[in-house]
């Protein structure tokens, strides 16, 4: 079962997918509003803080498996 942060990382992860390619898009467009911008960047930062925080609790970081061998979840960089 979901904890309450994690209903909210979904909610969260949901909205914005679903403002993504609008905001994208005023990107290329160069229609974007600054405080449209801003606050768009807000949600991202207390994302990030928020699956941050999440891995952390879970513990150590695991190990994925790629073609060239072992490698972090995210892959090489």
């Amino acid at each position: 079962m979901l904890s309450p942060e994690d209903v909210d990382l979904v909610a969260g992860l949901r909205k914005v997918s679903e403002l993504m390619p609008g905001i994208a898009f005023d990107i290329v467009m160069e229609t974007l509003p600054r405080e449209n911008e801003r606050e768009f960047g807000r949600i991202l930062i207390e994302l990030g803080e928020t699956l941050f925080n999440r891995a952390e609790r879970r513990g150590p970081p695991e190990q994925a498996i790629s073609d060239h061998g072992t490698t972090d979840c995210l892959g090489p960089q």
